[in-house]
Order: C-alpha cells, then sequence, then structure tokens
C-alpha cells in the first residue's frame, strides 16, 4: 500500500479543501526525518474506525491503537448495539471484532495494538480519562505525528479519543516535545454532516450520500474550534488511488460484524468507491489543542448512549 502524499491545491481549483492524491512518501516530506519518513501513530475509537476514515495513512512502519477494544467479563452481557447486529453475548462479539480488527490491518505493515478500555456499551460511566491520557501520552512521544478522530457526530467514544488525545499533546508540549497533530473526519458520520448540510441549505432535496462536500466539514471545524482561522478549518483532503480504494474495501469488508448496518444507516453507499476514495484531515496547531463545547445540542436532538451506533 502507499501513502498519501501532501501537494498544494492545483491553480485552478477555487475550492476550500487542500487536495491530495494518494502516493508514494518523497523522501523530503514534510516530518521525514534522515532514516526515513516519521512514525505516523493513528489512533482509532472502535475497531473499524481508522480503515473506514484515514486507511490513506496507513503505512509500512506506521503504528494504530484500537483504544476501546476491551472484551467484557460478564458472559450474559448482551449490549443494544450489539444485539441489533445479531450478537448472542457481548463477550462473544467484542472477541469477533478483536479477530476482525488484525484481518483488517494484516498486509500494511502497520503495528496494531488494541487496548482494553471498554467500549461505551459496556461500561457503567465514562471512560477513566486519566490512564487513557497517560497511556496515550506515552505512545504519542514516540510518534512523529499522531492522527486524532475529529468527532464529527460527538459519539461519545470518539469525543474521549480526541479529547484525551489533545490533553496528552499539551503535556507532552509543556515539556518541550510538541507532537505534530492531525485530526481526520470520521467516516461514515461525515456523510451525515454533507447530507444535512444541503438539506438545509435546499440544495438537495433528499439525503444524498456523496463524500464529496468539504464545506461542509470546513463549517463543521468552524463551528468546533472557533478559534482557528479560515485557513485551519478547510480540510485537506487526500484523493486514494485506484489500488488504495480496492485495498481499503478489503479492509473494511474484513469487519463483517459491521459492514451491513452502517451500509443500510448510509442508503448502500458505505463502500461506493468515490465515497471510500476521499479522506479528510485536519491540521490542528497547538493553540487549538484545547477542547472547545460548541454549547447545547438543538431542541429533540436524541442522547447517544456509549458504544457504536450509526
Amino acid at each position: 500500500m502507499t501513502a498519501d502524499a501532501e501537494g498544494p491545491v492545483p491553480a485552478d481549483a477555487e475550492r476550500p479543501v487542500t487536495a491530495d492524491t494518494e502516493g508514494p512518501v518523497p523522501a523530503d516530506a514534510e516530518g521525514a526525518t534522515a532514516t526515513g519518513p516519521a512514525t505516523v501513530l493513528v489512533f482509532s475509537p472502535h475497531a473499524d474506525d481508522v480503515v473506514l476514515s484515514s486507511f490513506g495513512a496507513l503505512r509500512p512502519g506506521g503504528e494504530a491503537v484500537t483504544v476501546f477494544a476491551g472484551v467484557p467479563d460478564d458472559p450474559a452481557l448482551l449490549a443494544p448495539w450489539d444485539e441489533r447486529l445479531g450478537a448472542r453475548t457481548s463477550r462473544e462479539f467484542a472477541l469477533e471484532r478483536l479477530r476482525e480488527d488484525a484481518a483488517a490491518y494484516r498486509g500494511t505493515g502497520v503495528a496494531l495494538d488494541a487496548w482494553a478500555h471498554l467500549d461505551g456499551q459496556y461500561r457503567p460511566g465514562p471512560p477513566d480519562t486519566g490512564a487513557l491520557r497517560r497511556e496515550m501520552r506515552q505512545r504519542i512521544d514516540r510518534a512523529g505525528e499522531v492522527r486524532l478522530p475529529a468527532a464529527i457526530g460527538d459519539h461519545p467514544d470518539h469525543l474521549a479519543v480526541r479529547d484525551t488525545g489533545l490533553a496528552a499533546c499539551r503535556e507532552l508540549a509543556a515539556a518541550g516535545r510538541p507532537p505534530r497533530v492531525r485530526l481526520y473526519a470520521d467516516y461514515p458520520y461525515q456523510l451525515f454532516a454533507m447530507s444535512n448540510r444541503h438539506r438545509a441549505h435546499g440544495t438537495w432535496s433528499t439525503y444524498t450520500w456523496h463524500n464529496e462536500d468539504p464545506l461542509a466539514l470546513t463549517e463543521w471545524f468552524a463551528q468546533h474550534f472557533p478559534g482557528g482561522s479560515q485557513e485551519h478549518a478547510r480540510p485537506r483532503r487526500h484523493t486514494l488511488s485506484e489500488d488504495t480504494v480496492a485495498a481499503k474495501e478489503r479492509a473494511v469488508r474484513c469487519h463483517r460484524t459491521q459492514v451491513p448496518e452502517l451500509d443500510r444507516a448510509t442508503y448502500g453507499t458505505l463502500l461506493d468507491p468515490a465515497n471510500l476514495g476521499r479522506e479528510y484531515t485536519w491540521d490542528l496547531p497547538a493553540h487549538l489543542w484545547e477542547p472547545v463545547t460548541a454549547g447545547s445540542p438543538p431542541p429533540g436532538t436524541p442522547v447517544r448512549p456509549g458504544g457504536r451506533d450509526a
């Protein structure tokens, strides 16, 4: 698999996004060292999040951490999301997800680490962010670049990984070792953001599931990180090569317990090659590492339970 190489916006493309084409990493790429590209460390809240959202960042020698990969002890527990997907017990299902995760990364050259923190649907309350912050700080300190979920959709587990990761980065910066930080747009949650924007503006008459509206992501970033400039808010688009899209689809399909329901929720467009082939990130400068609350959700917004939901 090749990696996403960064490049300038084409001169004739007036669009609020920096366009990158996935390809080999040049020897003088930003973040590279004298011995080669710096290690990219990607944090995945759940087993499928990175292969869905940031597959282009996976390159030989890189690292990925699935944070909420713990297996519940109670053999009789059956959490709502697992039950919806046809599980008999959550313990059995969690073990299967570990196997799916390992299969998805096979052949990428990326070292995968599955941490024992429990998915929100298995926890009685919020995660132990103190312990999580210490673990994340130790791992981030060894990396040249860290990627965290943007938490589009405000899923509690995604928010926990993003904000705890940023807290760890602030501690490293205070110690004189600031990392390079990127946020990746959470797929397929970004499809909902894009479709909702077009419906709100009256440009689509119904929900249309196309991963091609970076302006929706620009607006999302400006709302959640109001201290950033317009340039900060514009996402960087990574256009994956045809071969990489095919490899990404194979990796995503390894998560066979999740794909059918996620595809149903996106009206059969989850694995559309055009959707899979566009990934978005933001470079996050240190002054934006403080978590920002965007205010209360609009009246009638459903409260999400812990755990994965679409």
